[in-house]
């Protein structure tokens, strides 16, 4: 048997143009498999978290307090444990038996973590052999009688660039009758072509023309980056796709143990629980789901009001049932882990045995869910021994268990080229070469030893190699492997998302290369051979790139347009709004095009992307503190709540409404919130108080028909919602308080100033028996200020309005009429984008609203879902 031996060619294929029995192309990994298989001393192999957790275990033996990685020890367990077993993996590799040197007299004693390393060799508890102990045992076991059944062993580069330990080795093989060759390197250096794009999109389009301009049958394509991109301009030219992905732990299946061992946890992360409920393959039934998420998106906590009727709902699904809402609730909500109380592996385990359940129903019907399945086990069987484990240590052991994987969009495909992964891979003869993301392909090299380390271990006969000494052999190799063709195409990027991409140091190794006529600089050969897509094009349309042409045809510029602001339909009597909430009506107003989406076409944006936070999550929790106040005075005959019930009241309904406030982090947030909240909401109680206005009822349900004049008939609608409070002041009449949490309270004020408080009127007109509504009580609360703005004096200092309520009233009324009219004929109009394609001099949607006496709302465009189908944003596809 023949074996080309190299540092790089674990992932090289075997045969490209000289394929041939008993020939093998292997790296360190693939070479010492080999050997192990012939001398018979193979053995099952030990995932990396197993043995990082034995090693653990070790190193707790040796732990005491004056020990040397005590502190960290304490700390992060897992991380001091995987951090001092890559350094032992590194000393072992390269024949470290685990001894000390001897220490002579007047030499310096070995570093502590020399000293912990072996320690740890020699403490008790079992450590699975990696690849490091494999390499080391070569080192005996290739003194055994058994035949190997190698005739040639053909290196790659020289002998003496290997590690000391891999130049033992070469010389035991020789010494058993192994013939060593070194592969011949041609003195030959390629006509190197570096294209350099702005972005990969350019990129992959020059890339993907070259490969289409030429014949293949002697090129190799070298991709080193992901070719999801390349692969798209690849299928538009008919050629096969690479189908190479980049790692990633945002794929699906990975994320979904990771997401589960976070949320079960108090405090409970609700936006993670969104994500887990909504992921694909969710172990949460999606019937289940969709009930939790209404309810997180109604109150973005747990154990409140949403969370059990959602819980209820469930249970009185004839699809779900009692038992899934019984174990749903003991999942995420009263079987909450506490960190605090020293959580061990078994009570871990046990929180799991549901997700494991799950899984493994799942696993019969998706064949992907076997392989969650199975590192769920590990990791079960990685924390289940531990007395006591903290949330750090279970995300360091989930990271350890579930790796980066890669994946591809589209499957590779056969191809007339060959596929590498590093120049480095080539061995054969190929006329051209493409190398993909050329600068996702250095490798990085770490220093983990200090001088004196390399120097202890090389008085016990350990020769470490330098991190330089590695990237010199990266570049030998990779400059050796170059000379294998004629042609060397490098493509690089500038910017990835935004951000700058770092070249890689092998550029300026394979342009000093370069055969140069005369004295000139790397920086200067660079220069000359770098080219962008933009100069490949002449002025007829000829396109080339390192030899290969093409010729281009003119098309048509064409520029994305932007969306008509005002959609012609035909008429339609489904348009007809039948029932309609203030929150409708204000959208009605502002934008025909976001109500006809929203309430006739029901578009709307994934119940995970909808959990409230910022101002929307405090506005409920200090909304529903209110409430709960209110109920607790009432029965009492008391109107203004003392401070420590306010308090008690905040404390008890920030894991139900506001649990996000809870979460590490967030504790000077948390202070200020509370602070505001006990404050405004103490102002509230007093001023109604002070004003002579008694609080009856906090969300008030109300529903009354509303008569309008379209099209010359009537058109009944009816109204309805909720006021949020609403009392009686001292001479009877109805005083109604709507409630808003919001950073300023400038807006606010100034509708009530223009007599455009449309959601006071409404509320006036809904709760009273009247065709237009009073001039009763009526304020917004700012909670976030702690004042109000009224007109009224029962609120504090009132403002004064340009017009009167029941003028205010007629106003909107005649605006929903106009607008129901111009609905039901057909014509949408998106109100923003129609209002900047105005030309000069036309009037605007304002004008014409004051000239014909109906009130004007502005939409609301920074809270809408639907910017980008209107235009708004600017995106056009």
């Amino acid at each position: 048997m023949k074996i080309e031996f190299g540092w790089h060619l674990d992932r090289a294929p075997w045969a490209y143009t000289r394929p041939g029995l008993n020939r093998i192309r292997v790296g360190r990994k693939n070479f010492t498999a080999l050997l192990q298989t012939r001398l018979g001393i193979t053995r099952p192999d030990t995932g990396h978290a197993e043995r990082v957790s034995q090693y653990l275990e070790r190193l707790q033996t040796i732990d005491t307090p004056d020990a040397w990685f005590h502190e960290s020890f304490q700390v992060d367990p897992w991380s001091t444990a995987q951090e001092l077993l890559a350094a032992r993996d590194d000393a072992v590799s390269n024949g470290w038996g685990g001894l000390l040197p001897a220490q002579g007299p007047g030499s310096e004693a070995p570093s502590p973590l020399l000293q912990t390393l072996s320690a740890a060799e020699d403490a008790p508890g079992r450590l699975s052999p990696s690849l490091a102990d494999d390499i080391a045992e070569l080192l005996t076991a290739l003194d055994s009688p058994l035949p190997l059944g190698i005739d040639e062993l053909i290196l790659q580069h020289p002998e003496h660039s290997f590690p000391q330990v891999w130049q033992v080795i070469i010389g035991k093989l020789r010494a058993r009758g192994v013939h060593i060759n070194e592969a011949y390197s041609a003195a030959t250096q390629p006509t190197l072509t570096i294209l350099t794009a702005e972005t990969e999109w350019d990129a992959a389009e020059a890339a993907a023309r070259w490969l289409a301009s030429g014949d293949n049958a002697s090129t190799a394509v070298v991709c080193s980056d992901s070719s999801a991109l390349l692969d798209s301009y690849l299928s538009g030219h008919g050629l096969p796709t690479l189908g190479v992905g980049a790692p990633s732990v945002w794929r699906p299946r990975d994320q979904l143990i990771p997401l589960f061992f976070e949320v079960i946890w108090s405090p409970v992360n609700v936006h993670l629980l969104a994500e887990l409920l909504s992921l694909p393959g969710s172990p949460v039934r999606r019937g289940a789901a969709r009930h939790l998420l209404g309810a997180l998106k109604a109150e973005p906590g747990i154990g409140g009001d949403a969370w059990i009727a959602a819980i209820a709902d469930i249970e009185g699904d004839e699809h779900l049932g009692p038992d899934v809402a019984r174990m749903l609730d003991d999942v995420f909500n009263t079987g909450l882990l506490i960190e605090e109380s020293d959580v061990n592996g078994i009570q871990l385990a046990e929180r799991a045995d549901w997700l494991a359940a799950r899984l493994h129903a799942r696993a019969a019907i998706d064949e992907t869910a076997k392989a969650t399945a199975s590192h769920l086990q590990r990791i079960l069987a990685l924390i289940k021994p531990l007395p006591r484990v903290s949330r750090r240590d279970l995300r360091r052991i989930i990271a350890a268990v579930i790796t980066p994987s890669s994946g591809s969009l589209v499957s590779a495909e056969a191809s007339p080229w060959l596929r590498l992964g590093h120049l480095a891979e080539l061995t054969d003869e190929a006329d051209q070469v493409l190398w993909w993301g050329f600068q996702g392909a250095s490798a990085q090299h770490n220093r983990r030893w200090d001088a004196h380390d390399v120097a202890a271990l090389a008085h016990a006969g350990v020769l470490l190699p330098a991190p330089e000494e590695l990237s010199a052999l990266e570049v030998t190799q990779t400059l050796a492997a170059s000379t294998r063709t004629r042609n060397l195409v490098l493509v690089q990027i500038q910017q990835r998302n935004g951000e700058r991409v770092a070249g890689n140091p092998l550029l300026e190794a394979l342009v000093d290369a370069q055969p140069s006529g005369q004295a000139v600089s790397v920086a200067a050969r660079l220069a000359a051979m770098t080219v962008g897509p933009e100069q490949l094009t002449d002025d007829v349309g000829r396109w080339s790139l390192a030899g290969r042409q093409a010729q281009l045809a003119p098309v048509p510029q064409q520029r994305p347009t932007a969306p008509v602001p005002l959609h012609e339909v035909a008429p339609n009597p489904a348009l007809v709004p039948k029932r309609i909430s203030y929150s409708q009506l204000s959208t009605l107003l502002g934008c025909s095009f976001a109500w006809a989406l929203k309430h006739k076409a029901h578009l709307r944006v994934p119940d995970a992307a909808g959990v409230p936070a910022g101002n929307q999550m405090l506005g409920i929790l200090a909304h529903k503190v209110v409430e709960v106040l209110h109920g607790e005075l009432q029965p009492l005959h008391r109107s203004v709540p003392e401070a420590a019930e306010v308090s008690a009241v905040v404390g008890r309904l920030l894991p139900q409404l506001a649990s996000e406030l809870l979460l590490p982090g967030q504790l000077h947030r948390l202070a200020g919130v509370r602070a505001t909240i006990e404050a405004t909401v103490m102002t509230f109680f007093q001023q109604l108080q002070r004003g002579g206005v008694v609080l009856q009822e906090m969300e008030k349900e109300f529903s009354k028909d509303l008569t309008l004049t379209v099209g010359g008939s009537q058109l009944t609608v009816s109204v309805a919602g909720r006021a949020d409070a609403v009392g009686i002041d001292a001479q009877g009449r109805t005083a109604v308080v709507d409630l808003k949490w919001s950073n300023t309270e400038k807006y606010l004020r100034e509708d009530v100033q223009r007599g455009e408080a449309l959601q006071l009127a409404l509320y006036q007109w809904a709760l009273n028996d009247t065709d237009v509504p009073p001039d009763f009580p009526a304020a917004y609360f700012l909670l976030k200020q702690g004042t109000f703005a009224s007109a009224h004096p029962e609120f504090g200092a009132a403002l004064q309005p340009v017009q009167d309520t029941p003028e205010l009233w007629r106003r909107p009324v005649r605006a929903v009429e106009f607008t129901v009219e111009e609905v039901l004929a057909g014509r949408i109009t998106a109100t923003q984008p129609a209002e900047n394609a105005l030309a000069e001099g036309e009037p605007t949607a304002a004008a014409l609203a004051a000239e014909n006496e109906r009130l004007h709302r502005k939409p609301n465009c920074r809270y809408c879902d639907f910017g980008t189908l209107c235009g708004l944003k600017g995106d056009y596809s």
